[in-house]
């Protein structure tokens, strides 16, 4: 594997989860210093990250299945749910 496309994954995986750092440190301050509350922040954080990797890999495999042509019109599902949501 490249080096550079190493760096280049990590850096584009730091820009993306500023916002969480973000949101994690109010989780922490509204558990006001206890402990339970805030290993329930830590787990809730492992349990979703885990989540979205199993949801990315087993995505990545599926559209590996699909015909070439049809893995263009995989971004009108996310369209079509966010028109239905409006």
């Amino acid at each position: 594997m490249n080096l550079a496309l190493i760096g280049s994954a990590a850096a584009m995986f730091a820009v993306t989860h500023i916002d969480d750092i973000v949101v994690l440190a109010l989780f922490f301050g509204h558990a006001g210093g206890s402990r339970s509350a805030a290993a329930r922040v830590v787990i809730g954080q492992y349990l979703s990250f885990i989540g979205i990797l199993a949801v990315s890999v087993v995505g990545a495999v599926g559209v590996d299945l699909l015909p070439e042509e049809f893995v263009p019109y995989l971004g009108l599902l996310p369209l079509a749910l966010g028109l239905r949501a409006a």
